[in-house]
């Protein structure tokens, strides 16, 4: 017997999507939350590193990790609260164009297959799943 292509694969799938959605946007804003409170208050943090491209480590570590802050914190706050639909496609879309250029400038201007390969790959896949989770999020219906 066989199935028509792809027909199989997705079935029952668009049940679950607002679940991930959810759980995508939870995520997410703990991820971000997160990285602001490290860039706060680490040397090491993926702020720092970013700052460290550019050849700074003074007061941009403080705004850029507010900012993220504030991303992690509209990602979760949208979730329980009803913002304009547009207003929050922007918010997400701006997290996403912003984690895109950190990872531009940080794998691949900077690091690119640093300290070695299989590093480089591991930390571009993580950057990677952040960025397409952002890009689902950010989707609109």
């Amino acid at each position: 017997m066989e199935f028509p292509p792809v027909v199989w694969y997705s079935l029952g799938m668009n049940q679950h999507k607002p679940i991930a959605i959810f759980l995508l946007r939870i995520s997410l804003g703990i991820f971000f939350l997160v990285l602001g409170i490290q860039g706060l208050t680490a040397h090491t943090s993926k702020t720092a590193e970013i700052l460290r491209f550019f050849g700074r480590n003074d007061a941009m570590n403080i705004v850029i990790s507010v900012v993220q802050i504030l991303a992690g914190s509209v990602l979760i706050i949208g979730v329980f609260l009803p913002i304009g639909s547009n207003l929050s496609w922007l918010l997400s879309l701006g997290i996403l164009i912003l984690w895109g250029v950190y990872m531009v400038m940080t794998l691949f201007l900077k690091d690119f297959l640093r300290p070695d390969t299989l590093s480089w790959l591991y930390k571009t896949s993580w950057s990677f799943i952040i960025f397409s989770s952002l890009w689902i999020v950010t989707g609109r219906e």
